[in-house]
């Protein structure tokens, strides 16, 4: 019940802050579609769709997280046509590392423009399924080399990521300048730790609605969350 109290609470808030930004004048054109709007965050990360929307939506995902593969399946679609296409929700992904595999999917997914990244990352996560696999034990030496090149490299042959993204109209080269970029492996780094001991968030899917941590973690329970905030503003 006490859990209940306090979720309530948080959805009375949002519901305050959203409306109090349409009332400002954040809201959206209706007849504007904002799904093929792509925009960085002052920290970085990517954000699709209205940019001033009165809803905004972080999440943090890991690429090979089972549960942020099975989020993407469920409401990757329904999210973009019924919240970030009319300008409703801004969505803004940040990548959460939870172990080495991580960091070489994240390179991958940031590939290219900004404008690929979200269809890189649906790309890997609604065909998590195909690659995501434990390594022989060949493998995983491979996956030990000290040399980054030849240890991203050997992860993204092993787990037929190559081949995935070749399909997305990428060539090994660019991959591979992109799997060289340690630089935004450790600014990815420092953004895990950053979420993990200042937003408290402990595992993935997570979300933050408008700034609060939400205590929900799969798609229907997001949507109820999204449903409520809209409604009576949108």
């Amino acid at each position: 019940m006490r859990r209940r109290g306090l979720f309530s609470g948080l959805l009375s808030g949002l519901l305050a802050l959203t409306a109090a930004l349409l009332l400002t004048g954040a809201g959206k054109p209706k007849d504007k579609d904002w799904s093929a709007t792509v925009t960085l965050s002052k920290e970085g990360y990517h954000v699709r769709g209205n940019p001033h929307a009165p809803i905004r939506l972080i999440e943090y995902a890991s690429y090979s997280c089972p549960h942020c593969g099975i989020f993407e399946m469920q409401g990757g679609e329904e999210l973009t046509e019924r919240f970030i296409k009319p300008g409703s929700v801004a969505y803004e992904i940040r990548p959460f590392f939870l172990n080495e595999i991580d960091k070489t999917l994240s390179l991958i997914a940031y590939c290219g423009p900004p404008a690929k990244f979200f269809g890189n990352t649906t790309q890997l996560l609604k065909y998590q399924h195909e690659w995501l696999r434990s390594p022989t034990r060949a493998q995983a030496q491979r996956w030990t080399d000290p040399d980054w090149n030849k240890r991203v490299q050997a992860m993204a042959e092993d787990l037929g990521l190559y081949a995935m993204m070749e399909q997305r109209g990428y060539k090994r080269p660019e991959l591979d300048q992109c799997l060289a970029d340690e630089a935004l492996v450790a600014q990815l780094q420092k953004g895990t730790e950053n979420a993990f001991y200042q937003e408290e968030v402990k595992g993935t899917p997570a979300f933050l609605l408008n700034g609060q941590l939400l205590p929900v973690n799969t798609w229907p329970a997001l949507r109820e969350v999204l449903s409520a905030t809209m409604k009576g503003f949108v």
